[in-house]
Parts: structure tokens; C-alpha cells; sequence
């Protein structure tokens, strides 16, 4: 049966980011003009070592002024680029999101820097009481909802059936059948880059300050490796059944043996619905999500799902329910 759809109220929006969302990526940049600015000002005036943790009216741990700088300014700065990487096409769909997450880290990374200085120069001693202002860093984390506010949302055509297509493959009794298609998600491959470069700016950091911020570095590497992993994907349907392998860096991340499908079906795919992009896992079934958009749903016999988005899975739904057929 032809799928049918029915238009939401709001039309849906083009991949082309709008002036709204050009607006709300150029918020970003503020964090990073009030750090640069403020560090020019007061720079003369600032001892060579800041206070950056207080126990009480008692400062438990410090950091050189260049350093403290270097970090707040690098995460600022790091996260004005995630806003321009928002405004690609290939964002369309993470766009708010990604946005919200860049402003929280800009927001603090400015708030800290803004406290922690702030604090010296207000009082005048390289010494100062903390007192209630450390909670404004925290509070600065909500910067992040006045970019995720300025961009619109956008809603998509919803679909009321699967995607309409061929349910099986004409194989012969001596037949086999074979199909592959590589997916590439370049907004995976610049969060990685900017992960990575995350990693060394805090490695330098670590190097200067004795070891601190090492489980930093080991957790932005860690990110920036599950951003390749899903940067760029292999799916592919033949005999040994659905595979899913990262091409970059040659991991198997899914497989599903001919023996176990019960049905395979091209369905839209919608993040929302499976618990967000990457390999999301849920009570009764999971998925790979790159992209908002049509995909190849595998049922199980045991009754769980699985989901992986793919371009055209018309054919390779049909073929995989033709092979685990036989």
C-alpha cells in the first residue's frame, strides 16, 4: 500500500539553517569576546596565580593566570565552532541541540573565568572569599537556553505506514543475494576533531598543572573515538544476515544472524522515537541512528526490534526477509 502523508501545521523547514538559527550560533561567540575581553583589561592587574577552588572561606587549589586563560578561552572558543558546525545541512536535524550543549559549555567556561578574576580584581587580593559567588559559574551552565530559544524547531512530515516497497527478493533454490552501502555522518568526524583538539588543550593543561585533568583528557578521547566509530558505517545484507561495522576504524557494532530475523520492514526512522542518534538501546529494541529519515527494521523471533537508517532500505529489508526465509 502507497505511504501516506499528512502535513503537520507547521511546514517543514529546509536543511538550510535560518536567520534565527544564524543568530542563535552568533550568541556563541559572546562567551569567548567577554573572556578575550575582560583577560586584556585586567591582565596587568592579575597575580601570576589564581585561585580556582575553595573550601569554605579556605582556597584549596589553584592555577597560573595564562593557564586558567588558555582553558576557559579554548572551551569558549571550541564551542563557537560547534555553532558554525550547527549551521551545516548535515546538522539540520541535531541543530538545536547541538547549539543548547555549545552554549552550556560556553556559558560556564566564561563563568568561571569571570569569578574566578572577577573575584581579584573586586577585592583587590590575590586571596579572595569565595563566599556565594562560585554558584554564578554554575548558574552560567543556562547560557545555553538563549541559543537553544532563538532556534526554531523543526517538525517533519510524519508518515502513517512504512515506506512503501517490494516485501521479498525472487531469489532462485541455488540463488544468494548480497547488498552494502556505506553511510558517512560528517558532523560525527568534526565532533571528533573538535574532541580531540579539546584532548590537547587539556593535555596541555594537565602537563603544567602536575597530572590535573587527566580523567579529562581520557574522557574527550573516549568521546571523540565513539564519534568516529559512528562517523562512518558499512551496512550490509547477505548470508550471514545484517551486519553493521564501522568502516574508520574496522569495529563490528551490529550483527544479526539470518536464524533470528522474523521480518525485516523499510520504516521512517525518527530519533525521538528510538532514543536519540548513535547506538541508542531501549527496553524491547535498539537502533543505530545517523540521521533523521528512512531506515530497515529488523523483528527478531524473540519479539525485539532493531533499527538502523539507511538510504532506499526498500531493497534490502525485502532481500533480508527473503534470505531468513529460506
Amino acid at each position: 500500500m502507497p505511504t501516506r502523508t499528512i502535513p503537520e501545521a507547521t511546514p517543514a523547514l529546509t536543511p538550510h539553517a535560518t536567520g534565527r538559527e544564524r543568530f542563535a550560533a552568533a550568541t556563541l561567540w559572546l562567551p569567548v569576546v567577554a573572556i578575550s575581553l575582560t583577560a586584556t583589561l585586567w591582565y596587568d592587574r592579575l597575580p601570576a596565580v589564581l585561585p580556582k577552588q575553595w573550601n569554605g572561606a579556605e582556597i584549596t587549589s589553584t592555577a597560573g593566570t595564562e593557564v586558567m586563560i588558555g582553558i576557559t578561552g579554548t572551551i569558549a572558543l571550541l564551542a563557537a565552532l560547534a555553532g558554525l558546525v550547527a549551521l551545516s545541512d548535515a546538522a539540520a536535524d541535531i541543530r538545536r541541540g547541538l547549539v543548547l550543549a555549545a552554549g552550556c559549555a560556553a556559558g560556564l567556561a566564561a563563568g568561571v573565568w569571570l569569578v574566578v578574576a572577577g573575584l581579584v580584581i573586586a577585592t583587590g587580593s590575590a586571596e579572595p572569599e569565595a563566599g556565594a559567588w562560585p554558584l554564578f559559574a554554575v548558574l552560567a551552565l543556562g547560557y545555553g537556553l538563549i541559543p537553544f530559544a532563538l532556534s526554531p524547531r523543526r517538525p517533519h512530515r510524519r508518515e502513517l505506514a512504512a515506506t512503501a516497497g517490494p516485501t521479498s527478493v525472487p531469489l532462485g533454490a541455488t540463488e544468494s543475494g548480497a547488498w552494502f552501502t556505506t553511510v558517512t555522518v560528517p558532523m560525527f568526524l568534526w565532533l571528533a576533531g573538535g574532541l580531540a583538539l579539546g584532548a590537547v588543550g587539556l593535555t596541555v593543561f594537565s602537563i603544567l598543572e602536575d597530572g590535573a585533568g587527566t580523567g579529562g583528557v581520557l574522557t574527550l578521547l573516549l568521546a571523540a573515538g565513539i564519534c568516529l566509530t559512528f562517523a562512518r558505517l558499512r551496512v550490509s545484507v547477505d548470508r550471514r544476515g545484517l551486519r553493521v561495522v564501522s568502516s574508520l576504524l574496522r569495529l563490528p557494532i551490529k550483527q544479526i544472524a539470518l536464524d533470528q530475523v522474523a521480518s525485516a520492514r523499510a520504516e521512517t526512522i525518527r530519533p525521538l522515537e528510538w532514543g536519540g542518534w548513535g547506538y541508542r538501546v531501549l527496553p524491547g529494541r535498539s537502533a543505530v541512528v545517523l540521521t533523521s529519515g528512512p531506515g530497515i527494521v529488523v523483528e527478531r523471533h524473540n519479539g525485539t526490534l532493531f533499527a538502523v537508517t539507511v538510504p532506499d532500505p526498500e531493497l534490502p529489508a525485502a532481500l533480508l526477509t527473503t534470505l531468513a526465509a529460506r
